[in-house]
Parts: C-alpha cells; sequence; structure tokens
C-alpha cells in the first residue's frame, strides 16, 4: 500500500458467506477534475485510492468493489489485510 492513498470501506458485503470472511485492499484508479463548478475545469489527474473489501477470497472482494466502482475506475489485485 502506497503512502497517502486514501482508504475507503466498501459499500457492499457478502451475502451468505461460504467460509471465512477476510479483510482485502483492492486499489482502484480514475481520473477527475480538481476544479469542475460551473464547467470552469482544468487538467485532469489520476486519482488513487485503496477500497477496504470483505469477502471469503480475493475474487470475492474484487467482484463487491467491480459493483460500486466499474463504470468509474480501474480496479487493481486485491491484497489481503492480515
Amino acid at each position: 500500500m502506497a503512502e497517502n492513498t486514501p482508504v475507503y470501506a466498501a459499500r457492499f458485503l457478502p451475502t451468505l458467506p461460504q467460509g471465512e470472511v477476510k479483510a482485502f485492499h483492492v486499489p482502484v484508479q480514475w481520473w477527475a477534475y480538481d476544479n469542475d463548478r460551473l464547467d470552469a475545469r482544468g487538467d485532469a489527474k489520476l486519482r488513487k485510492a485503496n477500497i477496504l473489501a470483505k469477502g471469503v477470497d480475493a475474487a470475492q472482494a474484487k467482484k463487491l468493489v467491480a459493483r460500486e466502482w466499474g463504470g468509474q475506475a480501474t480496479i487493481g489485485t486485491p491484497v489481503e489485510v492480515s
């Protein structure tokens, strides 16, 4: 996990998990403008964050993050939090 990268909690949780639920950091990246009020846009910047998601395995955690962020961000490989 990179320094100064914000961590957000995932909105969706696993439904009826079939095993032990673990926590994962799932990295996401998206492009955003600094000032988009009243169409006064500057340069777009690449934003990065980690999403704290819970799931039985990494694939389920990534699926839950994709459910929320899939259309707006590029989703990376989940890393288990110990």
